[in-house]
């Protein structure tokens, strides 16, 4: 990560904190270099002493918004072009329309047993 030093000596190093916009292009940046999908734990801990949580979660947000980043199963991290990214969204996808599928399957189950007492 490449923050600004604006003191160093042999015993401490003492750097500007990044602007909002300057931490999401960090974060981007972190998750671009792994090369592969970051967990939360990984991007709190790289940024720890950088950001504090809540400009984290800001940036990972605004990220996800612009689509440079989605959110994968198990609060993982991951630019859509990352290997096997686009399996995973389809899968994420798949098994969401499966729920949505079965609530609206008991929704017609509940209205049929309701027309049958009503008649």
């Amino acid at each position: 990560m490449r923050l600004n030093v604006l003191y160093e000596d042999e015993e401490i190093i003492v750097m500007k904190a990044p602007h909002d916009d300057e931490l999401v292009q960090l974060v981007y940046e972190f998750i671009v270099e792994k090369g592969r999908p970051v967990t939360w734990k990984e991007l709190r801990e790289a940024f720890s002493g950088i950001a504090g949580e809540d400009r984290l979660r800001k940036a990972l947000h605004v990220l996800r918004e612009k689509g440079l980043i989605v959110e994968l199963r198990g609060g993982r991290y991951a630019t859509p072009d990352m290997p096997g990214v686009q399996e995973e969204l389809r899968e994420i996808e798949r098994r969401r329309i499966m729920r949505e599928m079965s609530r609206i399957e008991r929704m017609v189950q509940r209205v049929k047993i309701n027309e049958t007492l009503h008649n």
